[in-house]
């Protein structure tokens, strides 16, 4: 028994060491602009430290709550028109990694680009 919870205790520690801190996850998006881009059209997102954020999107804009959880940013939207809880659930989550500005990637069937400066 001693033995398992040794290993378990290290498999931990090293997933934990692998594991990218909120401040190497979010430090590049403060400032900048994370424009999405989806078959209806392209939402640009803007990430405060004190965990708000505000979304500029095709179907309105979006304010509320930012947190990460199990390794997804996680928009709590708190003010938003009524067309985006039509079309996406609150919270909605998607998959976070370290990213710096001119980034860009596809993933869940939308374009991400991390801009420089705040574009509207």
């Amino acid at each position: 028994m001693r033995i398992s919870l040794v290993a378990l205790s290290a498999l931990f520690l090293a997933s934990a060491a692998f594991a990218a801190s909120e401040d190497e996850l979010m430090a590049s998006r403060y400032g900048n602009t994370l424009v999405i881009k989806d078959t209806l059209g392209t939402s640009r997102v803007y990430y405060n430290k004190d965990h708000t954020f505000l979304a500029a999107s095709w179907l309105g804009d979006v304010k509320g709550e930012w947190r990460l959880e199990n390794g997804k940013m996680c928009l709590y939207a708190k003010d938003y028109p009524m067309l985006y809880r039509l079309k996406y659930k609150i919270p909605e989550c998607d998959d976070i990694s370290v990213k710096k500005v001119g980034d860009s990637w596809d993933e869940n069937g939308r374009h991400y680009e991390l801009v420089q400066g705040i574009q509207k």
